[in-house]
């Protein structure tokens, strides 16, 4: 009895295994993962391409994260990379989202950087003696 309960146990836990390894798994990248500004403060353009590897069946949806707003969504793996003009002056995460459960499966981040700091103000005007 114990030895069939042991066999039943190893062949559930290696039918779990194969299933887990026939799912696709998540991926979420994104190229370039850096956007430069000049100086500090100043708005971020970049031209940055979401790549990613969800499974055959759901809905998904790539989101900016902290305003849940839908970048784009699409059915399966239908879809497969997306070609988005980010603009922004902090970093900002991405969350690549089953439409049905809104939590994130995946997450990315495009970093903001500065080539100066803050501009100090100018030392040109009236100066007192």
């Amino acid at each position: 009895m114990t030895k069939l309960c042991l066999s039943l146990g190893l062949l559930i836990s290696v039918s779990s295994m194969n299933l887990q390894a026939s799912q696709t798994p998540i991926e979420l990248t994104v190229s370039p993962e850096q956007c430069v500004a000049l100086h500090k403060g100043q708005t971020c353009y970049q031209n940055v391409l979401f790549k990613w590897q969800t499974p055959d069946v759901g809905r998904y949806c790539l989101t900016e994260s902290k305003s849940h707003q839908k970048i784009i969504c699409w059915d399966g793996q239908a879809m497969k990379q997306y070609q988005y003009d980010f603009e922004g002056i902090s970093t900002t995460l991405y969350s690549l989202i089953r439409l049905d459960s809104e939590e994130p499966l995946a997450e990315i981040k495009v970093v903001v950087t500065w080539v100066y700091k803050a501009p100090k103000q100018s030392q040109s005007g009236w100066r007192l003696f």
